[in-house]
C-alpha cells in the first residue's frame, strides 16, 4: 500500500541580524544636477551615519542605481510634460541585532540635511541551518503520520520511497519566510529612548513542509 502525506516542521524564533534598505533620492531639473543632490546624500549618510557608528564605508552595498527622466500627465493639453530628472539609489547595511545601535541609527537619520528613505527587515541570521532543522522536523512529522496510517490499516510501515517539496499532483510554494519587515520614513523625530521602548521586532514563526510517498506492507 502506498501512503501519501506532508510533513510540517515549525518553529518560532527571536531576530538576531537587522538589515537596513536605505533609499538615497533626489530630483532636479538637469541630469547632472540631480546626481550631485543623490550623491551628496549618500556621502553624508557614510560619513554621519556609518563610519561614527562602527561601520566602514564598504559594508554599504548598492543594490542598484537609476537616473531617469520624469514626467507628469497634463489634463489640460492631454500631454505628458517634463517634471525633472530623478536619481535613485538602494543601498543596504546589515549587523547582529542590537536595539540600541539600531535606534541610535534612527535618530540620526532624520537629523541629516538629506536624510534617505529607510526599511528596516528583522531577519534569522543563521537561514540554511533554520532550514536544514525545520525540514528534519517535517520528515520526522511525515514518517509519524505514515506510521499511524499504516497500523491502522493492521500494516507495517516500510521505506520512503519519494520525497519533494511539491505535491505530487498541484503546486506548491514553500511559505517560509525569514523577515519581518517595518517601515521608517525620515518624517519623525523620536529620540532613542522612545523607540527603544517601543519599536520591539515580533517572533518570527518559521515553517517549512516536504510531500512524502511511503511503502506499507
Amino acid at each position: 500500500m502506498e501512503i501519501i502525506v506532508q510533513g510540517t516542521g515549525t518553529k518560532t524564533v527571536l531576530p538576531d541580524m537587522v538589515q537596513i534598505q536605505i533609499y538615497f533620492e533626489a530630483t532636479a531639473d538637469t541630469q547632472e544636477e540631480a546626481m550631485r543632490l543623490g550623491i551628496l546624500s549618500g556621502e553624508e549618510f557614510v560619513q554621519k551615519i556609518l563610519i561614527p557608528n562602527g561601520f566602514v564605508k564598504e559594508d554599504m552595498k548598492t543594490k542598484n542605481f537609476v537616473i531617469r527622466e520624469e514626467t507628469i500627465y497634463n489634463e489640460a493639453t492631454r500631454t505628458h510634460e517634463f517634471a525633472g530628472f530623478h536619481y535613485s539609489q538602494n543601498a543596504k547595511i546589515e549587523f547582529d541585532y542590537d536595539k540600541e545601535k539600531m535606534a541610535k541609527i534612527l535618530v540620526e537619520v532624520v537629523s541629516l540635511e538629506r536624510p534617505p528613505r529607510c526599511q528596516i527587515y528583522f531577519k534569522v541570521k543563521d537561514e540554511k541551518g533554520v532550514r536544514r532543522d525545520l525540514l528534519k522536523d517535517a520528515y520526522q512529522d511525515a514518517k509519524i503520520q505514515a506510521t499511524t496510517i499504516a497500523e491502522a490499516a493492521g500494516m507495517q510501515l516500510g521505506k520512503c520511497a519519494k520525497v519533494d517539496f511539491q505535491p505530487f499532483t498541484n503546486s506548491y510554494a514553500s511559505p517560509m519566510n525569514f523577515q519581518e519587515t517595518a517601515m521608517f520614513k525620515g518624517a519623525s523625530r523620536l529620540g532613542s529612548d522612545r523607540i527603544l521602548n517601543t519599536f520591539t521586532p515580533e517572533e518570527i514563526s518559521l515553517s517549512e513542509s516536504l510531500y512524502t510517498l511511503w511503502i506499507a506492507e
